[in-house]
This record gives C-alpha cells, sequence and structure tokens, in this order.
C-alpha cells in the first residue's frame, strides 16, 4: 500500500540529528510530491515517529504560503484541530499557529494589523512553551515574535524586549544547538539596537556568519551575512555569499526562496563589473 518511499539520507541530511530536525520539512515536501496516497518517510540510520499527518499538511501550506490561499489554509487546519490533544502535539499545534501569524503580520500594510498578527502569535508561542518547555520550535518562533512585536513598535520603543528575545535564543540553542535561524535572530539583535543597548555590529556579523554555517539552505540568512560584509568593506566575501546562495539547490523555505534569490542577484549585479 506504499506509493512512494522518501530517504532523508539522499536529501542532504548531515546527520541523524540534522534529519530528525528538519523532518517537518521534508514531510511537508514528501506530501506535496506524493499529493494523494500512503507514505513512508524513512530516517537514516535509524526510523523516527512518523509526523501527524494534520501536521505535514499544516507545514506544505506553510512553505507554500508564496501561493494564493495556502497561508490562511494552513491557520485553518491548525484552528480544525481536535481538541484534548497530549501535551507536546497541542504545543507542535500552537507553535505553528505562531508562525503563520508571524508571516502574515510581515505581509499586513497596516501597523495596527501588524501588531494584532505578532501579539497573538506571541500568546500562542507563550502557550506553546507552556506545554512543552522542550520545544526549540516553541522557544524559536516566541522569540521571533517578540522581535516582530518590536520592530513593528519601533526600536526604542522596544528596548525591554532585549533581554526575553535573548532568553528565547538561547533556550532554543540549548535544545537544538544545530539552530540557525536562533543566530540569525541574534546578528539582527546585535545589528540594529543601538549600541549603549548592547548592539554591536561585529558581533551580529559573527551571528550571521554561524547562521549560514549551520543552516546554508536557509537562504534568507545569506542577504543580511552579504549587506554586513560590505559595511565592513569585505566585497569580495559579499560577493562570495551571494554566490552561495545562488547555488543552494534545496531551500529549506521554498515560499521564501525566490524572493531572496532574487533580492541576492540584485545585489550581487551592483557588485561584480
Amino acid at each position: 500500500g506504499i506509493d512512494r518511499a522518501v530517504s532523508f539520507a539522499r536529501a542532504g541530511a548531515r546527520s541523524t540529528r540534522d534529519s530528525l530536525r528538519r523532518a517537518p520539512l521534508w514531510a511537508a515536501r514528501a506530501a506535496s510530491l506524493a499529493a494523494l496516497g500512503t507514505l513512508l518517510l524513512a530516517v537514516a540510520p535509524r526510523p523516527a515517529r512518523a509526523q501527524a499527518p494534520a501536521l505535514a499538511a499544516i507545514d506544505a501550506a506553510y512553505f507554500h504560503r508564496d501561493r494564493p490561499g495556502e497561508l490562511e489554509k494552513s491557520l485553518a487546519l491548525i484552528d480544525a484541530a481536535p481538541q484534548g490533544l497530549p501535551a507536546s502535539e497541542a504545543s507542535a499545534y500552537a507553535w505553528r499557529r505562531c508562525r503563520s501569524l508571524i508571516r502574515r503580520g510581515e505581509d499586513r500594510a497596516s501597523k495596527t494589523d501588524k501588531l494584532a498578527d505578532y501579539a497573538a502569535a506571541r500568546a500562542d508561542c507563550e502557550r506553546a512553551v507552556a506545554l512543552s518547555s522542550g520545544s526549540a520550535d516553541a522557544h524559536f518562533w516566541l522569540g521571533v515574535a517578540l522581535g516582530r512585536w518590536g520592530q513593528a513598535k519601533g526600536v526604542f520603543k522596544a528596548l525591554f524586549l532585549i533581554k526575553p528575545i535573548r532568553r528565547e535564543m538561547a533556550a532554543t540553542l540549548a535544545l537544538d544547538p544545530g539552530h540557525g535561524g536562533a543566530h540569525r535572530v541574534l546578528g539582527e539583535m546585535l545589528w540594529q539596537i543601538p549600541g549603549f543597548a548592547g548592539g554591536d555590529k561585529t558581533r551580529a556579523l559573527a551571528e550571521y556568519e554561524t547562521a549560514v554555517r549551520l543552516s546554508p539552505d536557509h537562504t534568507t540568512d545569506y542577504q543580511p551575512l552579504a549587506e554586513a560584509y560590505l559595511h565592513f568593506g569585505r566585497k569580495a566575501d559579499a560577493i562570495r555569499t551571494l554566490k552561495a546562495l545562488e547555488a543552494v539547490k534545496t531551500p529549506d523555505d521554498p515560499a521564501s526562496y525566490p524572493g531572496d534569490l532574487a533580492d541576492g542577484r540584485k545585489l550581487l549585479k551592483t557588485l561584480e563589473p
């Protein structure tokens, strides 16, 4: 009764830990490839428990949010989740709702609407952490929700959020030391906040470099790194970074990839003769 088998070992995994960390994304990709039918998702060298079909469908919609209606579909699927789920599964739904609300907020034209989505996202991720404090994703997206809310309010009105965001990124990295996204968030904070509040562009550059090294398929991380190199007069490194972006074959986030690639090529065109 199996229509398709997908081997994570052949999909670019660097280790068993990496396979397990990226399982939700690959499950979503496999689901979109198979469309209808039963899937066997195998993690090498040892098997892991299969992701709930509903979560795979949510992730499939989220990772195709560049298509009309898919982001709202992800939210609708989350809101249709049954009641009385085990805490860890309820947490998985909650942080996914947080994640989708953050993305919706990023696309809002109105500051009021942005703040409303970010506030709702924060509440969802706080609940996700309360349900399962061992979820790196719950801590990560809670930190992102706090950061986006702060950006919408304005840096000087949100300086009180610096410590909470750092705390969530520290919790993320304690649970998943290979989480490149947490290093990117730390880099964004160090780059954007003023020096008197702890901002430090040199340390930000180091965080951006770590983010790309740990998550080379996360294409959103390349542009900030290239721009940081340019800030420090390292044009050759900026060009190398943007060419590495062009070389990515299996982006972690297919929805953001086209825009990331277009932005990278636009910047690269201004740097090369």
